[in-house]
């Protein structure tokens, strides 16, 4: 099934909060999210956030808090800092970094945390709410960390990889780079 753009921001906004750190406002968060996912019109992306939302309910608060700190605190592959993947602790990655932030701000959305711009639940939370093209341009050129992030959460059989398979089927891929043009790499006239 084709989504159209709205339904694609609110399952950015769904997956964000699914991958933030589940304390107790968390948990209070679920039953308002399962009500977004049954409104769902597709039936495997519905099945998708429900299937995760009846886990973490059944699941006891502090497992499910030790999986998430195991999962994501621990996993240097399976981070939620989009550009940690690319990057490691390189310079480029504090490039990168002040590029989202400057995207941000040219959106309106001004940052109230302590996270970094590439943390992967405050990239959705702008992607769901921001002007699509501003979406697409902060969340498809970390795609390519999204699928290793995915890889990593599906080799271990981590209930969070369905989630982050949704969000990778979602997010756009990057725009090809234009070519450049034959003059101007020198295979012009002599």
């Amino acid at each position: 099934m084709r989504l159209d753009i709205a339904t694609i921001q609110r399952l950015y906004g769904i997956v964000s909060v699914l991958l933030q750190y589940p304390d107790e406002e968390w948990r209070r968060r679920l039953s308002d999210l399962r009500e977004e996912a049954e409104e769902l019109a597709d039936a495997e992306d519905r099945e998708t956030i429900t299937d995760f939302l009846d886990l973490a309910e059944r699941t006891e608060e502090r497992e499910w808090q030790d999986r998430y700190v195991r999962t994501f605190d621990f996993g240097k592959k399976s981070n939620l800092y989009a550009t940690y993947s690319e990057h490691g602790e390189d310079r480029e990655r504090g490039t990168a970094l002040l590029s989202l932030k400057r995207l941000y701000q040219e959106a309106g959305f001004e940052l109230e945390t302590t996270e970094l711009p590439d943390y992967l639940p405050l990239m959705l939370e702008f992607a769901s709410a921001a002007p699509w093209g501003a979406a697409v341009g902060a969340l498809s050129g970390v795609k390519p960390a999204i699928g290793s992030i995915h890889n990593e959460l599906a080799g271990t059989n981590s209930p969070y990889a369905p989630p982050v398979g949704l969000l990778l089927r979602l997010v756009p891929d990057r725009p090809a780079e234009p070519e450049p043009a034959e003059a101007s790499m020198g295979g012009g006239q002599r």
